[in-house]
C-alpha cells in the first residue's frame, strides 16, 4: 500500500530502522499526535492562546520529523495565525489539523495491520 499521508516507507529507508521498530515508533507517533489534537482542542475551548500556540508547535514538529507533511503544513499555517493573533476562521483551521490527524493516524493503522512481509528485512 503506498501511503498518502504519512511518507513511512521514505522515514524507513532514510532511517534504516527494522520493521518492528518502524511499527514501534509510528505507533507512539501516533499516540502523542491524539494528545497533541486533544489539547489543541482543548485549549481553542478554554480559549488559552499561549498553550495552543505550545500544542501546534509541538504537532508541527512531531508531524515534521514523522514525514506526515499535511498536517505539518496544517499545523503551520495554524500557528502563523496564532502568532499574528488573527482568530478568524480559527476553527477552519483548527478543523483542517484535526481532520489531518485523524487520517494520518487512520493510515498509520492501516499501513501496519497489512501484510508487511517484503519490508520486514
Amino acid at each position: 500500500m503506498s501511503q498518502r499521508i504519512v511518507d513511512i516507507g521514505g522515514f524507513k529507508e532514510d532511517i534504516g530502522l527494522d520493521y518492528e521498530t518502524l511499527k514501534e515508533l509510528y505507533m507512539i507517533f501516533a499516540d502523542e499526535i491524539r494528545k497533541e489534537k486533544e489539547a489543541v482542542n482543548r485549549h481553542l475551548r478554554s480559549e488559552e492562546v499561549g498553550e495552543l500556540r505550545k500544542a501546534v508547535h509541538n504537532i508541527k514538529g512531531i508531524a515534521s520529523s514523522y514525514r506526515t507533511l499535511n498536517v505539518f503544513e496544517s499545523a503551520r499555517n495554524l500557528g502563523a495565525k496564532l502568532k499574528l493573533q488573527d482568530f478568524e476562521d480559527i476553527n477552519n483551521y483548527v478543523f483542517e489539523l484535526n481532520e489531518g490527524i485523524d487520517e494520518a493516524v487512520r493510515e498509520i493503522v492501516r499501513y501496519f495491520k497489512e501484510d508487511r512481509t517484503l519490508i520486514k528485512s
